[in-house]
């Protein structure tokens, strides 16, 4: 055995040392760990937002969101500091209706992977998949299979063929057996390489968990997640085999969803006890891989069933159901919001249009912010100032006839050719009826302008859109796209 044996200015070193790395990990807890002055087990307590630091008279900008832009939205809850500060419903939405939450349930099965792993069931994210189901494994079985690990399936990277809203979908749905389905999808990317939303694989999880803890999903998410929340409210619905579906199929009422966001505000604690591992809560809600940009509202990431984008200036996560479910998080203002929609599919889908309803809440909370820098637009010419007042007015008048005049007939754009552009914004324009583009940057180079520009909306102002062009064809100036080759 060794003996280590320490001077007396060596010895005083490692007692500071000890005792520094004991203050900061028990400050780093403290932190983490807000003292409530209750928990909503019960049921929620009321306050107005006044008392937790918020402007009513801006939070009503957001009820206004909803009524001008949103038709399809059932309910706005807003969780504040712990209490209860705004709840409206809408339509035929109410405080006693469930709401099918379509894929939030991702995000509720994640956070019973969390407590399998905790209580031993499972072993690692490292896991393979295939070893859950080795009788879907036949000799032929792609490779790249063998690959795919609980990890892949948590953060969407799994590889296979899959559209979640194209034919397949419906096909994996009427099928028999949707682990056969799933395990003969061929493989397109290599695990882990490519985000690609897939509900199939979500089921997987939930299986898994019921081979695992040997009991029904349902039943164990009632004893070690619902229970201790006071849920009440939830049902869930099974595939054919009787498993319940782990990609959606879930209802809550709308304060339950909120009860579920407050547990994750909290770091998976409640009531003093962890529910939810605090380590599985940080690592579900981080950035694990980037999933997509959208032109208007910025870039979406996603964690372990979570998906992780900024609320006005800060960083938070959320869980997000098809057609306008949402569980939204963000834990430096303490703040919680849940959306419940009509669960009928509306032509066309809105969700990804409540983005905007997220920041009017939270900027209706008293803070400081940076000071923001003024946007500058560009000095243009007269004829490209007629060309953007022209496209601007027939976005607001939804007149897609001139839309289409403005744009070049040989515009081909990340494979969106001007039909698709024209199909995308009919599909856009109610819920940005009051937008306008504002060019930024205008560098013309003989017929070509290379231009940035936002989209300035009574609600929202996009991400800077960089790098597009113009095209000035036969005296006229149009968007240019790349341009299919002639």
């Amino acid at each position: 055995m060794k003996i280590f044996y320490f001077s007396g200015s060596k010895k005083l070193f490692f007692l500071l040392t000890f005792s520094l790395l004991i203050f900061l990990a028990e400050n780093a807890v403290c932190e983490q760990l807000k003292i409530r002055e209750y928990y909503p087990s019960d049921g929620w307590k009321t306050s107005n937002p006044e008392q937790q630091g918020m402007d009513s008279a801006k939070l009503m900008i957001a009820d206004e969101f909803i009524q001008n832009r949103l038709p399809d939205a059932f309910s706005l809850l807003v969780v504040k500091n712990g209490y209860l500060v705004f709840e409206k419903y809408y339509s035929w939405g109410s405080a006693e209706k469930y709401a099918v939450v379509h894929s939030v349930t991702k995000s509720v099965t994640s956070a019973l992977v969390g407590i399998a792993l905790e209580k031993g069931y499972l072993d690692s994210v490292d896991q393979k998949l295939i070893d859950f189901f080795p009788e879907y494994a036949p000799d032929d079985l792609d490779p790249r299979i063998q690959k795919i690990r609980l990890k892949h399936i948590l953060t969407m990277s799994a590889g296979f063929r899959w559209n979640d809203r194209g034919p397949i979908m419906r096909d994996w749905y009427t099928s028999a057996d949707w682990i056969k389905f799933t395990f003969e999808l061929p493989i397109v990317t290599n695990p882990g390489d490519k985000f690609n939303y897939n509900s199939s694989i979500s089921h997987l999880l939930s299986i898994i968990l019921s081979k695992s803890t040997k009991t029904d999903t349902l039943d164990f998410a009632k004893q070690i997640l619902f229970e201790p929340l006071g849920i009440q409210s939830a049902f869930w619905r099974q595939d054919p085999k009787g498993y319940h579906i782990g990609g959606f199929g879930l209802g809550f009422s709308a304060r339950d969803l909120a009860k579920f966001g407050f547990l994750y505000l909290n770091n998976g604690y409640w009531d003093g006890q962890s529910v939810v591992p605090e380590h599985w809560v940080k690592e579900s809600t981080e950035q694990q891989i980037k999933a997509f940009h959208h032109p208007l509202y910025g870039t979406f990431w996603y964690g372990y069933h979570w998906w992780v984008k900024q609320v006005d200036g800060c960083s938070s996560f959320r869980a997000w159901g098809r057609r306008g479910q949402y569980i939204v998080v963000v834990p430096e203002l303490d703040l919680v919001i849940v959306v419940t929609s009509n669960p009928s599919l509306p032509h066309p889908p809105t969700s990804i249009h409540y983005s905007p309803l997220f920041d009017l809440v939270a900027a209706s909370i008293d803070r400081k912010r940076p000071p923001r820098t003024p946007l500058k637009a560009a000095n243009l010419p007269a004829d490209v100032k007629a060309f953007i007042a022209d496209y601007n007015q027939a976005r607001f008048n939804k007149n897609l006839e001139t839309m289409a005049d403005l744009i070049s007939d040989r515009f081909l754009y990340n494979g969106l050719n001007k039909q698709t552009v024209l199909g995308y914004l009919e599909v856009q324009l109610p819920y940005t009826s009051e937008a306008k583009i504002v060019l930024t940057k205008f560098k013309p180079e003989g017929d070509i302008a290379n231009i940035d520009y936002v989209v300035m909306d009574k609600y929202f102002e996009s991400p800077s859109i960089t790098d597009q062009r113009l095209i000035n064809e036969n005296g006229q100036w149009k968007w240019y796209g790349n341009q299919v080759p002639k």
